[in-house]
């Protein structure tokens, strides 16, 4: 990774209060310039400080009880404002939920004429972009919602939220794809497991009738 990526990767682990964390990071991006120009490659400064999660990590071990608390604070808002921009840019949860157990369900593909498998291949190429950290790939089967930056900062924020250390991917579960016609709207809906390295997450991904994605949640 760049540096950018690198500093960013650093900066997600981190858990003291927002002033502090920036103040870190300044510090971090500050002994970067510094090593540059000094003559040091990033090559050789990445290999120098190590895996982003770690100098994180180490960080914080160092925090005062009140930044921890602080820190903890800023988690909890942080969830806050990322429920109210999922509830905006995807499908809220209760609504999938709803449509889900609706007596309207059916075969997956039913009305518009594909078959299940194909729901599921096409969820899974959406969780493959998501890997691969390929927001315009994934742009590029979602409605127009998906393109908004806040949407690519609430997948992030709520991979977050499960872990802050998932591994790599590392296989599909269980699969399952229905059909929920709602108000005369078609929903393709596919509920996949993921298997990472240090993590099992379960996607519900959501098609409209032209197969292009309109919703995405994961727990």
């Amino acid at each position: 990774m760049n540096e950018q990526a690198y500093v960013k990767a650093v900066a997600k682990n981190l858990a003291a209060s927002k002033q502090r964390n920036d103040e870190f990071v300044r510090d971090l991006e500050s002994d970067i310039a510094d090593a540059l120009s000094a003559g040091e490659t990033w090559e050789q400064i990445e290999l120098r400080m190590g895996d982003p999660r770690h100098v994180a990590y180490e960080f914080n071990d160092n925090l005062s009880e009140k930044e921890r608390a602080a820190g903890k604070k800023r988690k909890r808002t942080k969830v806050i404002a990322i429920v109210a921009a999922v509830v905006v840019v995807i499908i809220a949860a209760i609504a999938i939920a709803t449509w889900w157990f609706l007596p309207s369900q059916h075969t997956a593909g039913q009305q518009i004429g594909v078959d299940e498998q194909t729901v599921i291949a096409q969820a899974e190429e959406a969780i493959g972009y998501l890997n691969a950290d390929d927001f315009a790939g994934l742009e590029s089967i979602s409605i127009e919602a998906m393109a908004d930056p806040s949407a690519k900062a609430s997948i992030e924020e709520a991979r977050d939220l499960i872990s802050s250390d998932w591994g790599e991917f590392e296989s599909f579960g269980s699969a399952y794809a229905a059909e929920v016609v709602q108000a005369g709207q078609v929903v393709e809906v596919a509920e996949i497991v993921a298997v990472y390295e240090n993590v099992s997450v379960t996607y519900t991904i959501m098609f409209n009738e032209d197969m292009v994605l309109t919703g995405l949640y994961m727990k």
